[in-house]
């Protein structure tokens, strides 16, 4: 959401066809209620986020330009708090250098070791969170799945009964 604000401030250096996806977006955004996911993720992928290569809100959360509640950082990735909780207990995990992994279909085989570091920093975390009881951990991925940071995340949830199926409608026939 932060990122594509950013962004927003630079549209007049935009060309045309970039300058009519934001007023698309603008009508979009119109209709959006507020902590709406399925915008902000029609809003990030409107301004060509996926592919732009701009640093995004986590490299600014890493670069410690913008505030963040930091639970945990090891030299590869840091955990904080997100600013909109789904749930008691809600924490995001990223990777400090993105190198090309703003998305987990994103990933190829030289990726293996960190996303393997993320899972168990994510379980590292959940034991200092005291999620003992259990979590949830959730990875959106392109708009469909409600990316709306094109930076790979990892949502760790719990702290709470979590209900199933997460997030999705019913199917239609």
């Amino acid at each position: 959401m932060y990122a594509a604000r950013a962004l927003a401030s630079t549209a007049f250096s935009r060309p045309p066809a970039q300058i009519l996806r934001r007023t698309t977006l603008r009508r979009t955004m119109a209709a959006a209620a507020p902590g709406d996911e399925q915008t902000l993720a029609l809003e990030a992928r409107l301004l060509g986020l996926p592919d732009s290569g701009e640093p995004t809100l986590f490299d600014k959360i890493i670069k410690k330009e913008i505030p963040a509640t930091i639970i945990f950082e090891d030299e590869l990735c840091l955990a904080f708090r997100d600013i909109a909780p789904q749930a008691q207990t809600h924490f995001l995990l990223i990777p400090k250098i993105r190198a090309g992994l703003t998305q987990l279909s994103k990933a190829d085989e030289g990726h293996k070791a960190l996303l393997g570091h993320l899972l168990y920093t994510a379980a590292v975390v959940a034991r200092q969170e005291e999620l003992g009881e259990g979590y949830r951990v959730v990875v959106n991925d392109g708009a469909a799945g409600c990316q709306s940071v094109y930076h790979l995340h990892l949502h760790v949830l719990g702290g709470q009964q979590l209900s199933w199926p997460p997030g999705c409608d019913p199917p239609t026939q």
